[in-house]
């Protein structure tokens, strides 16, 4: 009996000792082909992104208004704050690491510059670097930092999206370069912050020109996307950059025959993917085969053999009747339950996963926080739900239950209980960072025994 009261309180003391240590990010940086922390241990981080937007965030934190200024500021954070609390609650099965941050053109731009050609987020005539520069220390900052307070590292992406067209040495390529000088000079932070928040350096890249004219060259991605590198590394910001590819971010090819150079040898590539992408199926005859999913992701993304990859946007929910849209590529997508992409967790969803697992070193964010779980429902009661709950098909369901598992892989500390009853075969054992260790090791360890018991796992204390 006593040695069972003692086993339950080292149980307490080492939940305690996890619980205390949970918000501590390590500082990532990139080995090979994967994100790996201060203790060298290969990371994955699983998360969402989104905007500080009114109209994208459903008006949720301040009605229609003409413009956005100082005063509209505290509303926002404290909106974004809550986000951070919900997507975190593991209590409540919400176990996200890491949060994409649009710094969203809509405070970026200035309203009394003239619009020049056609609006959309494409268009830049109306950006203000002193805008930008005001708002990343009144807004984003912040932002960045609360999301870091609540464990979350953070994925910078610019205002807007690129134009369908872009060349080597376009007002564009110059914009990006604005941008990214302006972000990693106008404070110390980024750079103090290096190894938790990183650099996404352009959305959706469609055709890309070289400096020839022609598109979509074997140069074109490297020769644009490169100076805008260098500009970053100039300002002395040493963490990770995330390279986009072609075809909204679905072709990158020509960076296996011309990479991009880095000096910090800190980078890796950002990618989107939807159903109907990559020889997937979609809609309401979801049939994808996963194994020739992977085949055509790895043809169109060679660089997941050699570098970390993040999938930044990705979505599903299946058929729901109603009206449904176009895609980037022109497709037709069938109605669903509010998400980008048409498809089901059967299908798409379970194949995208195979493709996670295969490689071991892709990240992933939603395409938006409402798609993980319900924000109407945690704002009136508090409660962490999936998204769409209830419709197993769809992203909220399967990633609630993924991003849990992942979690759990990476600290090993899941589901310990006094009733675990052990197999004393080939037991392993790991510290608390995950890092095989010496059954002899100092410290509080993880003994993972075949899996004979409940779960196969317990932890003690060497003195």
């Amino acid at each position: 009996m006593k040695v069972k009261h003692c086993i339950v309180t080292l149980l307490v003391l080492f939940m305690a000792v996890a619980m205390k240590a949970e918000g501590e990010l390590s500082p990532l940086r990139v080995m090979g082909k994967h994100l790996v922390d201060d203790n060298g241990k290969a990371v994955t981080l699983h998360g969402v992104m989104d905007t500080p937007n009114r109209y994208f965030n459903g008006w949720r934190w301040q009605g229609w208004k003409p413009a956005y200024n100082g005063e509209d500021v505290p509303p926002c954070i404290e909106y974004f704050e809550k986000l951070y609390q919900a997507l975190t609650d593991h209590k409540q099965g919400a176990y996200c690491t890491v949060f994409r941050l649009h710094l969203d053109p809509c405070w970026t731009n200035d309203p009394n510059l003239p619009l020049v050609g056609d609006g959309g987020e494409h268009n830049i005539s109306q950006f203000s670097k002193t805008r930008l520069i005001k708002y990343w220390k009144t807004l984003y900052t912040p932002l960045i930092k609360k999301a870091l307070a609540h464990g979350l590292y953070v994925v910078i992406r610019p205002p807007g999206v690129c134009p369908h067209d872009i060349k080597v040495g376009d007002a564009y390529q110059e914009y990006l370069k604005t941008v990214w000088g302006a972000v990693t000079s106008a404070t110390k932070f980024l750079n103090e912050n290096a190894g938790l928040v990183s650099i996404e350096l352009a959305n959706e890249p469609v055709d890309v020109y070289d400096s020839k004219g022609k598109k979509n060259s074997s140069v074109a991605l490297r020769d644009f996307f490169q100076p805008i590198v260098d500009v970053i590394r100039e300002n002395g910001f040493k963490g990770i950059i995330w390279v986009p590819g072609s075809g909204w971010q679905s072709w990158y090819n020509n960076y296996a025959k011309n990479p991009i150079v880095d000096p910090e040898d800190n980078f890796g590539y950002a990618v989107h993917c939807y159903p109907g992408w990559y020889n997937s199926s979609g809609g309401n005859n979801d049939k994808t085969n996963k194994e020739s999913m992977r085949r055509q992701f790895e043809t169109q993304v060679p660089v997941v053999k050699t570098n970390p990859v993040i999938v930044t946007e990705i979505d599903w929910s299946p058929l729901k009747p109603g009206e449904g849209h176009y895609d980037e590529h022109g497709n037709w997508v069938e109605p669903n339950y509010g998400t980008w992409g048409t498809a089901t967790t059967s299908g798409f969803g379970n194949a995208f996963k195979y493709i996670h697992d295969y490689y071991g070193n892709i990240s992933m964010t939603l395409q938006g926080s409402g798609l993980y779980f319900d924000i109407d429902k945690y704002l009136e009661s508090g409660i962490v739900q999936p998204a769409f709950q209830g419709v197993e098909e769809a992203c909220g369901e399967a990633c609630f239950a993924w991003y849990k598992e992942y979690y759990e892989a990476s600290t090993g500390i899941e589901n310990v209980t006094s009733d675990d009853v052990l197999s004393p075969i080939a037991p392993r054992y790991y510290d608390l960072n995950g890092m095989e260790v010496d059954k002899n090791h100092r410290g509080i360890i993880i003994e993972k025994t075949d899996g004979m018991g409940k779960n196969g796992y317990r932890k003690v204390l060497k003195e």
